[in-house]
């Protein structure tokens, strides 16, 4: 652990409160239907709304009449994001790359936003006020479990996102039943090797894959669906790495 982030003190926890905020607003708090229907106006707008009422209630404990404008800030900007990603949406093929573009935009939002919260945003914070004042708080607990919380949430639904955007659509899974068995799987195989990851026990994630891999042993003497499996394990897998590295990064 680098601890980067929560050397940062309550400027620290400022970063780690919007990047929970957008992960539970785009991923946790999204459904389906919201997500799929974003190039019509009130899909669109119902889930800018979340996103604004998500934000405010992640960043409570830094929350001034300076930050509430930010806020409001990274709405209309997600707004913007989200307008242009649907149109493009509706006139390619489901790409990962497209995914990863509009995180990226958000995620440079996010990071602008940041650049806007002052000291005010915790020397001013009615709730910091409330508890103590600035001293009194514990900043690097608080970033963080926002970190963390912030890694197991996208653990689900947004790697189940890259993952689905990576396979191919007439894969050999028979029925649905099985392609929803399949992501929870998938998650919880993620929430593991994150937990495990994080513990620094890597080798134990070895009997993670071992264990999915003996589960479906028989299926995987076909070859179009081993092939399917290893594509979307390998993914699953590549994601939960990565979000081990960053939140080592970070915290």
């Amino acid at each position: 652990m680098s601890g980067w982030l929560t050397a940062l003190g309550p400027e620290g926890t400022a970063l780690a409160l919007l990047l929970l905020g957008h992960v539970l607003a785009d991923f946790t708090f999204q459904t389906d239907a919201l997500a799929a229907n974003k190039h019509r106006v009130g899909p669109l707008l119902s889930h800018i709304a979340i996103v604004l009422v998500v934000h405010v209630a992640a960043f409570v404990p830094l929350l001034t009449r300076q930050t509430a404008l930010i806020l409001v800030a990274v709405g209309v900007a997600h707004l913007a994001i989200d307008t242009v990603s649907a149109r493009v949406r509706r006139r390619t093929a489901r790409s990962p790359r497209l995914f990863l573009a509009d995180q990226l935009a958000h995620l440079l939002v996010l990071l602008g936003a940041w650049s806007l919260v002052d000291a005010s945003a915790w020397t001013t914070a009615p709730v910091v006020a409330a508890l103590g004042g600035v001293a009194s708080l514990p900043w690097s607990e608080l970033t963080t479990g926002a970190v963390y919380l912030a890694a197991f949430a996208f653990a689900h639904e947004g790697a189940n996102t890259i993952v689905s955007g990576i396979l191919p659509s007439d894969g050999p899974e028979p029925d649905g039943e099985d392609l929803e068995a399949g992501s929870l799987i998938g998650s919880l195989e993620r929430w593991i090797i994150l937990l495990l990851g994080i513990a620094g026990l890597w080798e134990a994630v070895a009997l993670v894959l071992a264990a999915k891999s003996i589960a479906r042993f028989e299926e995987l003497k076909e070859r179009a669906f081993a092939e399917y499996f290893l594509v979307g394990t390998l993914t699953s897998v590549l994601v939960a790495f990565v979000l081990v590295v960053l939140v080592s990064l970070l915290v």
